[in-house]
């Protein structure tokens, strides 16, 4: 009897416990993104952070989260109707507006010769040509002015670039900006992107996987000659890294499972 009573008394607790506690719901983001700032700051919800944002949506849609924080641009063909997560739907209007923009490293001659190219690419055409493929023509930015390319004296970042005869980007895979198709090909709006820009430059380029927590190193290491990867521009990075101007509007958006 005593047993029992303690058994009873052990489950009211618990179940009190989860009442008082509001019953918080799983959110996930990626680890180190834009979308893990806004999930951590979402009141009723417990933060876990995941690898990548594809990870986040096949938490929610396996029922292990209740919500994802992903790129606006990311849920853009990866959910809804006719994908792979048709039951996945965009819950409300969206978190902290942003622009992407590629990172080069600090005081890069390289960053003015690439917003060269991206000028050149929105003037005839090429870019929307592009994101017109992903679904992504109306968030094309690339209006901002920048200087003019001068080739650095010393140490030029754009010298090593072409002497390699290679532009080293680095990249996460996340549909629709850099991912593998059904016949295991890279595709993308930043693959197709990048290789525009090479095109423009006169410059191969080769796509390296890199873990996104890492970026920063990877870049200052010279494993990589960019970070191009639907990058936020923040303070903090163009501060401590050369972005360039930015090309696309973003913005964070919570993913849930529909009714």
């Amino acid at each position: 009897m005593k047993k029992l009573l303690a058994l009873v008394m052990v489950l009211l607790m618990v179940a009190s416990c989860f009442a008082g506690c509001g019953g918080k719901k799983v959110i996930v983001a990626e680890k180190e993104s834009a979308g893990e700032a806004v999930a951590q700051t979402l009141e009723g919800y417990t933060y876990t952070a995941v690898d990548t944002q594809a990870k986040a949506l096949m938490e929610v849609a396996a029922g292990t989260a209740d919500a994802a924080i992903v790129d606006y641009v990311m849920s853009i063909g990866s959910i809804g109707a006719g994908t792979d997560y048709e039951d996945l739907v965009v819950s409300g209007d969206g978190y902290s507006p942003e622009n992407y923009g590629i990172a080069f490293r600090k005081g890069s001659d390289a960053t003015a010769k690439v917003n060269e190219a991206i000028a050149a690419l929105k003037a005839n055409g090429k870019l929307a040509e592009i994101a017109k493929k992903y679904k992504l023509e109306e968030l094309i930015t690339a209006t901002d002015k920048f200087d003019a390319f001068k080739q650095s004296e010393t140490d030029s970042d754009w010298a090593y670039i072409q002497g390699k005869g290679e532009l080293i980007v680095g990249i996460t895979y996340f549909a629709p900006m850099n991912y593998k198709n059904d016949a295991g090909e890279l595709v993308g709006f930043e693959t197709e992107f990048a290789k525009a820009v090479g095109e423009v430059l006169g410059v191969n380029i080769k796509f390296q996987e890199i873990s996104w927590s890492a970026k920063e190193t990877e870049l200052a290491a010279k494993n990589i000659d960019c970070i191009w990867n639907g990058m936020t521009i923040t303070e903090e990075r163009a501060t401590n890294m050369s972005v360039t101007i930015p090309y696309m509007a973003n913005k964070q958006v919570m993913v849930v499972k529909g009714k």
